[in-house]
């Protein structure tokens, strides 16, 4: 209960004067017998009263204040007695933070002294506290280039204002290791507003940075030699495009291929291939007097890119250079190679204004020389591009020539020298496009050859020739050799003999009247498995022609190796053999030595009488060309030699 409450039960101001009044009035009215006397203590008794009352009453207030007084007394020093166990908890709890945390805090001066330092301070900088109490944080942690980013840190700070997540301090350890802090900066004032000192708590995201690097370097560099890929090239290429515009500036964009590479990774395998790419990588990346910027865009393939670039002239010379360098010889595992790239150039701003077309027309000149015999480097131009679309053109169409039946079959006759009679055809393919019309074999051949898609291609006039043969078979048109020509690449695909058993079934034909014509090209890369595939071949009943010999790299040696029945003499043979005697001994020597080897020999391209006649002389067996018949249609074959057994030579 409380201390006014009880003085209030106990004190009653009425009730204390009224008793000191009556015991007044009953003395006084015992002592005497008079009534004025007694009307006067009758009088007194009242004042008495009330006289008490109010003095009592007073007391009472004066009590009950004191009272009050001692309860909010009593009441204020238990919360200051709370409020200073509460601090305590906090500071405490303040100093637990501070000393378990896993984040740098320190207090510093507005000299930059430092005040005070946590253990996690310690233990990431090396530092103890007492090495560091009283001495500049600049001094200490920060390397020089790092100093001026603090300047004005302090003049912010003064604002009252704290500075939150400032990245860019890198920290200097006692032990070495560099520290990358993200900083909050909170300003400590006093009761003036004026700063007194700063409060810095630091993260480390040193882990974090360092994993960003590491993710950085494989997004944007060849994990193999270190050098910037293509996706970095195209950031970087189109900065220095900018910045050539700006200074009105001319720029090479070199795209480069290692020649014959994959020939290398096959043979050595892919370990001495990757020593060749860092082998070529190195030696770039020594010439940076020349080169401006180098990357690394394929698995063999590098960029360049050549800036105070003066004339074409220039760049010639620098890129003379380049290929100088990539042509020394490289030894590994005791083999000695020699390299050689091509190169495809393209000029800013004469052919181009941006990366992609740079790239893109670089790309085209390094595929041109490539075709043209690699080891070189070549120029980008209009025409080039021109070509290059229609190439383009051609690999999107081929699809649907085969589908739409656009490619045709015409036959050429094989004559026999000796008796006149006709001894077969050759079949050749044509083709006429819904729009473009007549497009030529050398514009296509050469380019789905390299695509592949011959392989397709040369499928589909295996079946057409074959069914071509069946339909004649059938008019009673029979007894004559069919010749087909089989691309490399379908000679070294697996199951090739499998595919024209089954057509050759299909249409019911006697292989012993189909030959299959290749060139000699096709024996360079794997002349043991060319040679198996054409075994293979021939023990269908299929007959095999070496084809345009002369001018690939078969020697007379070699054709004792090679699985064939007949040797045809390229053109170029057959045109001199009038003018030439060199011509003349030289084919004649071809014959005689075939007809040794059991082969029997066609003679191309032969557009004269007298072109016959010596090859005649010369004991060629069979001839072919303009002379006897241009390629015919099958109808035009049909109504030409159908039920004739001589030709009208």
């Amino acid at each position: 209960m409380r201390l006014d409450n009880r003085i209030n039960e106990r004190v009653n101001p009425k009730k204390e004067a009224l008793i000191i009044a009556i015991i007044y009035l009953v003395i006084g009215s015992m002592v005497t017998a008079f009534y004025d006397i007694k009307f006067f203590i009758v009088i007194s008794t009242v004042v008495i009263y009330f006289m008490i009352y109010d003095r009592v009453k007073r007391i009472k207030n004066i009590i009950n204040f004191v009272a009050e007084s001692l309860e909010e007394l009593s009441a204020t020093t238990q919360g200051l007695v709370d409020t200073q166990e509460k601090l305590e908890m906090e500071q405490m709890l303040t100093e637990n933070i501070i000393n378990n945390s896993s984040l740098v805090i320190f207090t510093w001066d507005l000299d930059y002294k430092i005040l005070s330092f946590n253990p996690y301070s310690e233990r990431v900088t090396g530092y103890k506290e007492e090495e560091v109490i009283g001495k500049s944080w600049i001094d200490l942690f920060l390397y020089d280039d790092e100093k001026p980013k603090v300047d004005g840190l302090v003049r912010y700070l003064k604002t009252g204002k704290p500075l939150k997540n400032t990245v860019g301090d890198v920290w200097k350890t006692k032990h070495g290791r560099d520290l990358e802090l993200i900083w909050t900066d909170s300003p400590v004032l006093d009761e003036n507003n004026n700063l007194v000192k700063i409060i810095s708590i630091g993260s480390d995201i040193t882990d974090q940075k360092n994993l960003v690097k590491r993710l950085n370097k494989i997004a944007y560099y060849d994990g193999l030699t270190g050098l910037p890929n293509r996706i970095l090239l195209e950031k970087e290429a189109t900065r220095i495009l900018d910045e050539a515009k700006s200074n009105d500036e001319k720029l090479a964009f070199l795209y480069i291929d290692i020649d014959n590479f994959k020939q290398i990774n096959d043979t050595l395998g892919h370990n001495a291939g990757d020593k060749l790419l860092v082998h070529i990588s190195e030696l770039l990346k020594s010439d940076k007097e020349n080169i401006y910027y180098l990357s690394k865009l394929g698995e063999d393939e590098f960029s360049i890119i050549l800036n105070n670039v003066n004339s074409q002239e220039d760049v010639t010379k620098r890129a003379d250079k380049i290929l100088d360098m990539i042509r020394q010889p490289w030894c590994t595992d005791n083999h000695e190679f020699h390299i050689s790239a091509s190169i495809g150039i393209s000029m800013f701003p004469d052919d181009g204004d941006n990366f992609a077309d740079l790239m893109k027309y670089g790309n085209m000149a390094m595929y041109h020389i490539k075709q043209k015999g690699k080891n070189d480097y070549y120029f980008y131009h209009d025409d080039l591009g021109k070509k290059i679309s229609f190439n383009t053109f051609i690999i999107n169409q081929i699809k649907r020539a085969i589908d739409e039946e656009q490619f045709k079959l015409q036959y050429q006759p094989i004559i026999s020298l000796k008796t006149g009679e006709l001894y077969g055809f050759e079949s050749l393919l044509r083709w006429h496009h819904p729009k473009r019309g007549y497009i030529s074999p050398m514009e296509y051949i050469p380019l789905i050859e390299e695509t592949g898609q011959i392989i397709d291609v040369t499928s589909y006039i295996l079946r057409k020739a074959i069914k071509q043969k069946k339909l004649w078979q059938d008019k009673g048109f029979t007894g004559f050799q069919l010749g087909v020509n089989l691309s490399n690449k379908s000679l070294m695909k697996c199951g090739i003999d499998k595919e024209l058993e089954e057509i050759l079934d299909e249409y019911d034909i006697n292989p012993r009247e189909f030959v299959l014509e290749v060139t000699e090209t096709a024996f360079v890369d794997n002349v043991n498995y060319c040679i198996d595939s054409l075994l293979g071949l021939q023990k269908l009943g299929l007959k095999m022609a070496l084809d345009d010999f002369g001018t690939g790299y078969s020697s007379l040696a070699q054709l004792r190796c090679l699985p064939i029945n007949y040797l045809k003499i390229d053109r170029m043979f057959t045109n001199n053999i009038t003018n030439s005697r060199e011509d003349e001994l030289l084919v004649k020597t071809i014959i005689d030595l075939s007809h040794n080897m059991g082969l029997h020999v066609v003679a191309e391209g032969v557009e004269t009488k007298e072109q016959r006649d010596k090859l005649r002389d010369l004991g060629c067996d069979f001839g072919q060309g303009f002379y006897f018949a241009k390629p015919l249609d099958p109808i035009d074959v049909e109504s030409i030699f159908f039920n004739k057994v001589k030709s009208n030579v």
